[in-house]
């Protein structure tokens, strides 16, 4: 009799045991969040995290507590809001977000404070610092020019994200034969006043952006170049400057002629970096 009564008991505690487990494993823990936007389509950040996912969305699997949700849409700014999540219940978020006005800035250094320079095969040495030119090409004598041109930021937010930023070099002479330059990222420092074709900073292999010349045209020429802009303002990208290569450095009288910061003659002519932007 004793050995059943032990064995009845052990039974019902065991039943208990395996109560509480059920119990404890189906209470919810969890609760989801409904993001929505006006407009559609934001980058949707939990607690700082990318969840890579873009409004509308539900986040599944949340946490019950207090957790922090980031919009991040472009052209608009930032939305961020604490909200408590409920285990077992869904929180609904539908902001409407804040059109962000647009800003501009034209960057126009002039001999003072503008920094570019030529570097030339012929005199691997020379430092043509003070030219009032730079270029790139070509001569009918088989001389290889080439040029680096780096702008300071510093009167652009960090923070700022680039709707459009364009470098635009006056063209006021060239060879023959038209052709096409490409801007590469420069990649190690320069100085202006030691610059020369033996001492020509490191640049990337590929070519960034590119932009057709007209032989025998003057005018302002091109490069769009937002995401150089946009990298040497958040960090993503060293700012040291730009290459300015021809092409096809083999064709002869490829050659073209920019003003560059130097150009004390008419300062409106020397290189300028103009940029449209947004705070978030």
């Amino acid at each position: 009799m004793k050995k059943k009564t032990i064995l009845i008991l052990s039974l019902f505690i065991t039943a208990l045991i395996l109560i509480a487990g059920c119990s404890s494993s189906t209470t919810p823990t969890t609760g989801t969040i409904e993001v929505n936007s006006t407009p559609i389509g934001a980058k949707i950040y939990l607690d700082g995290a990318d969840t890579g996912m873009a409004t509308p969305f539900t986040i599944p699997n949340v946490g019950a507590s207090s957790h922090v949700i980031k919009l991040d849409a472009f052209h608009y700014e930032i939305w961020e809001e604490t909200v408590i999540v409920t285990a077992n219940e869904t929180t609904y978020l539908n902001p409407l977000l804040t059109y962000a006005s647009i800003k501009y800035v034209t960057l126009q250094p002039g001999p003072a404070e503008g920094k570019d320079a030529l570097v030339s095969s012929f005199l691997t040495e020379s430092n043509y610092e003070g030219s009032s030119i730079i270029d790139a090409g070509n001569f009918a004598s088989g001389t290889t020019v080439r040029s680096y041109i780096q702008f300071n930021l510093s009167s652009v937010p960090a923070d700022a994200r680039v709707i459009d930023a364009d470098l635009k070099l006056y063209q006021y002479n060239s060879g023959t034969k038209n052709s096409t330059i490409n801007l590469y990222k420069v990649t190690s420092g320069w100085q202006e006043g030691t610059l020369n074709w033996n001492s020509q900073p490191n640049y990337s292999t590929e070519a960034e952006y590119s932009t057709n010349i007209t032989a025998g045209v003057v005018a302002w020429k091109s490069w769009d170049i937002d995401s150089f802009v946009q990298g040497w303002l958040d960090g993503t990208i060293s700012n040291y400057g730009m290459a300015l290569v021809n092409t096809d450095e083999t064709t002869l009288d490829t050659f073209v002629y920019f003003h560059s910061s130097d150009y004390a003659t008419d300062t409106t002519k020397c290189p300028k970096l103009v940029i449209s932007y947004y705070i978030p």
